[in-house]
């Protein structure tokens, strides 16, 4: 009882007048006596707030005490009294929270409410200038990594044990048995993942983590199982980083990021980060996810709706340890040892024993923080301090033991060789950055294919051009007009494959041929062809059977002047309506072209010929209706026919 009058007494939110009222005698030191709720009128609660408000009040003072408060009714079953006060407290809680804002606006105060959220650029450079800190190097980069990447409090920080460290698939996990916000521990079985970032060291817990852990020596003794990864009790633990980060800002010129010292403390971690991985891009993880991580309750839908789940909290893992979102750099697997041999991995476990505690340190925790150590030493020997702690240990001075080992490290992506004979999965990531994966592997394969296709395109024109002149010396196309069918088997013969685009590569052939030249080819008169005579004006298809409608399709007649009505094209026909009855004749005899075997075709066959195609393809167009009508197919107009078979495609 009397803890919950301190708390705000501490912040100058109350004085000996409410304190002598409800609790008499705690002024003089005396023995606490019953309350007097009597005594307690509205009036007496809020003169304290009142009374010393020129102390700086701020929302969050407003709220601690009226929480304590509550608190205070709630332990003495007074709760009907405090719904009494309820309505008349909120009016002048407003009021007070409008008069804080106004101060703002016409002091200039700063607006935000606590300490600023930590942006990620300025996260990194503060972890990187921590960490080449000769002696507390090792513990206030491994402790500023695990602050942002856990996204909880400093204080839950300084309780994590070694024991509690796992190791799961691509990543680490960390429990926490007990929170601020899960007093119960019912959170406990929901660990949180924690990725390898083989980009940026400074920024990497696996890589931080097993620096820490290189430097530390034992410190238990034996038959004790506790194991807490800091040492020193955990209030002194958290003050320590607390204080290692002021006076690192003293030095850090953070008016390029536009913040000072005084507005960033060990809870600027939590905010960022929760801040990064909501809005720090457009593919961000779901904010279900990131409160759940944080610890943020969602009324109504918490544990109902929405759950922990391993696939959700990952991702929040890949894109708060800083790997780009946007990329597809966001599957990384982080630095793991793949032995190929039993003597690599004796040679691996050798050098585990020899730089870190494995009595102590989870076998497999410490291969993957040792893995991302050695991946990244090459980067910490250029800018670690030649005194510092980690270059002390043995195997991290020793460049031959180092470089075999890092030759053994496997960093990649799900599906490529190595990982594929490991069985080496990446979790946590989003499908767009395996698509992103898709397209850069075929964008490096077309940029291969590229010069060579170059070439051949450069070739093409004139591959074309030596093609129709041979077709032509040898009378292929002779006397007939160079049909789209001609062309086709000319071209398809000689070059064996198909074209993807004639009307650009004859666009560019013609750039490449001189005008006069061009004027010279196009001239039917160089192929001893001549041009068709005019359609009569009134030309029209007319209603016939099948096998006269082909006899015109392949020979023609005198309305056509001899050519074949396949070669009738329906731009020639100046009326609507017979331009349509074209078009409906020419689907009709293309698709009875089609029929024809390729090895039979003729452009230019004799009657005869012609006849033995229809013989052999007629079957193929002779449809029944549903109806008990007996067809003659013989007799069928060729309107019919065409009619018949869309009923039949869309019966089918």
């Amino acid at each position: 009882m009397k803890a919950k009058l301190e708390g705000p007494r501490k912040c100058h939110m109350t004085d000996a007048s409410l304190v002598g009222t409800l609790l008499p005698g705690f002024c003089e030191g005396e023995a606490i006596e019953p309350l007097k709720w009597e005594k307690v009128t509205l009036e007496i609660i809020l003169a304290p707030m009142a009374n010393n408000w020129e102390v700086g009040a701020t929302e969050s003072m407003l709220a601690a005490y009226r929480a304590a408060l509550n608190l205070l009714f709630k332990d003495f079953n007074k709760i009907a009294e405090w719904r009494a006060l309820g309505p008349n407290m909120s009016t002048i809680m407003t009021g007070w929270k409008k008069r804080i804002a106004r101060n703002k606006k016409e002091t200039g105060k700063n607006i935000e409410k606590g300490v600023t959220a930590l942006p990620f650029k300025l996260y990194a450079h503060l972890s990187k200038h921590l960490a080449m800190k000769d002696k507390t190097g090792p513990f206030s980069w491994c402790y500023s990594t695990l602050l942002w990447n856990l996204m909880c409090r400093s204080d839950s920080i300084s309780y994590v044990n070694l024991n509690h460290i796992k190791v799961k698939d691509d990543h680490l996990i960390i429990y926490f048995a007990q929170s601020k916000t899960d007093q119960e521990g019912r959170l406990a079985k929901h660990p949180k993942a924690i990725f390898g970032n083989p980009l940026n060291p400074w920024v990497c817990p696996l890589t931080a983590l097993g620096a820490y852990l290189v430097c530390i020596t034992t410190r238990t003794e034996v038959g004790n199982s506790t194991c807490p990864l800091f040492q020193g009790s955990q209030s002194e633990t958290a003050t320590r980083f607390r204080k290692l980060l002021q006076s690192l800002l003293c030095t850090v010129e953070l008016e390029d990021f536009g913040l000072s010292s005084e507005c960033i403390g060990t809870h600027s971690y939590r905010k960022g980060a929760a801040t990064y991985c909501s809005s720090g891009g457009t593919a961000c993880p779901s904010s279900s996810a990131i409160s759940v991580r944080a610890g943020w309750s969602q009324p109504g839908v918490e544990d109902t709706y929405r759950r922990y789940d391993g696939a959700g909290d990952e991702h929040v893992g890949r894109v708060v340890t800083g790997l780009p979102m946007h990329s597809e750099e966001l599957a990384l697997i982080a630095p793991t040892f793949i032995p190929s041999t039993d003597e690599e991995e004796k040679f691996i476990q050798e050098c585990l024993h020899k730089c870190m505690d494995s009595s102590q340190i989870n076998v497999g925790v410490a291969r993957r923080c040792l893995a991302s150590l050695v991946y990244h030493l090459d980067i910490l020997r250029e800018d670690l301090p030649a005194n510092h702690k980690l270059w002390a240990d043995s195997l991290m001075k020793d460049r031959v033991l180092c470089t075999r080992l890092k030759s053994l490290i496997f960093c990649g992506y799900e599906g490529e060789d190595l990982a594929t004979k490991n069985d080496l999965r990446a979790t946590g990531v989003p499908p767009h950055c395996s698509m992103l994966r898709q397209l850069k592997q075929v964008e490096r394969e077309v940029g291969k294919l590229a010069p060579n296709l170059e070439n051949h395109m450069s070739m093409l024109p004139q591959i074309i051009q030596s093609a129709l002149d041979e077709a032509v010396e040898e009378g292929k196309i002779e006397g007939a007009p160079i049909t789209t069918a001609n062309l086709e088997h000319t071209i398809t013969r000689v070059i064996g494959t198909e074209l993807g685009d004639l009307h650009q590569i004859l666009g560019r052939r013609q750039e490449l041929v001189p005008p006069q030249q061009q004027a010279q080819e196009r001239s039917l008169s160089d192929y001893g062809l001549l041009p068709f005579r005019k359609l009569l004006e009134k030309f029209e298809v007319p209603s016939m059977t099948l096998r006269q409608a082909w006899q015109h399709w392949s020979r023609g007649d005198t309305t056509s002047f001899g050519r074949p009505w396949r070669l009738i094209q329906p731009s020639e026909i100046g009326e609507r309506k017979a331009r349509e009855r074209l078009k409906r004749y020419r689907k009709l005899m293309l698709a009875f072209q089609e029929k024809v075997p390729r090895d039979a075709w003729k452009e230019d066959g004799t009657f005869e010929e012609y006849e033995a195609m229809f013989e052999a393809v007629k079957g193929q167009f002779q449809f029944n209706s549903n109806t008990a009508l007996k067809r003659r197919h013989g007799e069928l107009s060729w309107e019919t026919i065409l009619s018949l078979k869309y009923k039949k495609q869309r019966s089918s």
